[in-house]
């Protein structure tokens, strides 16, 4: 039982640096967000042409952003809960999916692939189709109830 509980706590403890690294994380996603929007800001009012590049650029990082915030609710969830929440996994994964889909696709990405393209789209359906029999999954549930 010692040793059950030692592990117990080492796992929290890796929890907890955990949650605080994506914290550290998320505030640095934050900086680049107004970063990124005060060049949006600036370059529309003197330089039309980079534009689209300053509009794709931060809603990239904004789309971070939300990662890391779903990151730092499933670790608390977890631990709160002592348990893995599938779909908030799930949700992350698709969230780090369509972020990436939107940056991959953007007009302004001069090493468009359509083999990348192609993967990346696959893959959010996979995962989008994932979360949607995880959520008929647990409304089922909550139903029988």
């Amino acid at each position: 039982m010692p040793l059950e509980k030692a592990l117990r706590q080492g796992e929290y403890l890796i929890y907890l640096t955990v949650i605080f690294i994506t914290a550290v994380l998320l505030g640095f996603s934050m900086y680049l967000v107004f970063y990124r929007l005060y060049n949006l800001f600036t370059t529309s009012l003197y330089n039309f042409n980079e534009l689209s590049k300053a509009i794709y650029d931060a809603l990239s990082d904004v789309f971070l952003v939300v990662v890391f915030v779903e990151l730092i609710n499933t670790f608390i969830t977890y631990v709160e809960q002592r348990k893995i929440v599938v779909y908030k996994i799930i949700d992350v994964a698709l969230v780090a999916l369509a972020r990436e889909l939107f940056i991959y696709v953007a007009p302004v990405n001069a090493d468009f692939k359509i083999e990348k393209a192609i993967a990346l789209v696959l893959g959010t359906l996979v995962v989008g189709y994932i979360d949607y029999l995880q959520r008929r999954v647990i409304a089922r549930e909550r139903r029988q109830r």
